[in-house]
């Protein structure tokens, strides 16, 4: 069985004239000398999803006011000419995908983890529309120019994919939670966020926001016969085969075969999103590395996926079960604290398997989405959570 494949979202939340926080923010969108409205959205009653996300489709370059975005998903509000606006790097990691102990990080040696290089992933700022654009999507133009970069670009030989995303953040004069509030959760382009700006007071009125497992995906569990082309110690090494298991999906990249725990659907992307292949232990930075088989010719000892990281580093996956060799997926890096930066909780690692079993048996666990909260004050009680999911 995988281990539990997973890692917790990040939760912020801006009063007037204090923070509660895992990850404090940088400054909101009035201090940045943005010229939002607040309260344009009026007074609301919540529940389910209440952001808009359009995935960018191409490089959007530091000082630039003009951001090209895709067809829209989430709630079906559209960007008006004034709206506040989040851009967020989802993925832009890049990592070192050799064979050896020196994957993730470069760093000879296990545990084979992290990355070279976070680019830009995690940056975001809050930008004010100056344009409309329709739920199709279209050319996005801002009020100011960009702080960051923001890149967009599908995967290579070198680099996994690389992504951001426009979120349109609703303005409330106060709002009060009627039923469950969430985020669409993450599909590999946009989702997997949830953003809102309250002028006066959020009443949490005991109900729950929620972006559980609505962060990066799991790897998916594959009952494999085994076969050749692999060792029992592997790193990497490619989908096609027929040994090893998928790694999880997070900030450096989406593998090719993914769970999601939250729905219990899968995707097959259709080849390789990793750099040298998205099996084995090799934890991709956040994301959990997939159990590295010890006798790939029959991919019978069943090793366990990785956990996926976010705050804290995910856990190793489990041993072999008959020979108890510590080929377990290995666990993501922790992602940095800093005021700059945010992410999703990381996919775990799914675990090898050649007997047949339930449903998608040894797969790994989504990781949780972001919350982001601004508001002058909170009534009430309630809860919010931003959990990971479980492996199968």
């Amino acid at each position: 069985m995988a281990r539990l494949g997973h890692r917790g979202g990040t939760f912020v939340l801006l009063l007037a004239a204090a923070v509660i926080a895992l990850l404090i923010p940088a400054a909101p969108a009035e201090a940045a000398g943005l010229c939002a409205t607040p309260g344009r959205d009026g007074s609301a009653s919540l529940t389910g999803i209440v952001n808009t996300y359009y995935p960018g489709l191409a490089t959007a370059i530091a000082g630039s006011t003009t951001i090209t975005l895709g067809p829209a998903t989430g709630a079906s509000t559209p960007i008006a000419i004034g709206d506040l606006l989040l851009v967020v790097q989802m993925q832009d990691a890049a990592i070192n995908s050799t064979n050896t102990g020196a994957y993730g990080d470069a760093v000879a040696g296990d545990p084979a983890t992290g990355w070279t290089a976070l680019n830009s992933s995690g940056l975001y700022e809050y930008a004010v529309a100056s344009s409309a654009v329709p739920l199709i999507g279209g050319a996005l133009t801002v009020s100011a120019g960009l702080v960051n970069t923001y890149t967009s670009a599908p995967s290579t030989l070198t680099q996994g994919q690389r992504d951001f995303q426009v979120v349109r953040v609703p303005q409330y004069v106060a709002a009060t939670l009627t039923g469950t509030l969430t985020a669409a959760a993450f599909n590999g382009s946009t989702g997997g966020v949830l953003a809102l700006d309250v002028n006066g007071a959020l009443n949490l009125n005991g109900a729950t926001v929620s972006v559980n497992q609505e962060g990066f995906r799991a790897g998916l569990g594959r009952q494999l016969a085994g076969g050749a082309g692999g060792t029992g110690t592997d790193y990497v090494n490619l989908s096609a085969n027929a040994f090893h298991a998928q790694k999880g999906e997070g900030i450096a990249g989406t593998q090719q075969y993914i769970y999601d725990s939250r729905t219990g659907t899968t995707v097959n992307n259709g080849a390789d999103g990793y750099p040298n292949g998205s099996t084995a232990r090799g934890a991709p930075a956040t994301a959990g590395g997939g159990g590295t088989d010890p006798h790939p010719s029959a991919n019978d000892q069943n090793t366990g996926g990785g956990g996926g990281a976010n705050g804290g580093g995910g856990g190793m996956g489990g041993n072999s079960w008959n020979t108890n060799l510590g080929m377990g997926g290995f666990g993501g890096t922790a992602f940095p604290a800093t005021a700059a930066r945010v992410t999703a909780g990381a996919g775990g690692g799914a675990g090898t398997r050649n007997n047949a079993g339930a449903a998608n048996a040894s797969s790994g666990g989504n990781g949780g989405g972001i919350v982001m909260i601004r508001t002058g004050s909170v009534t009430g009680t309630g809860t919010i959570t931003a959990d990971g999911g479980i492996g199968v």
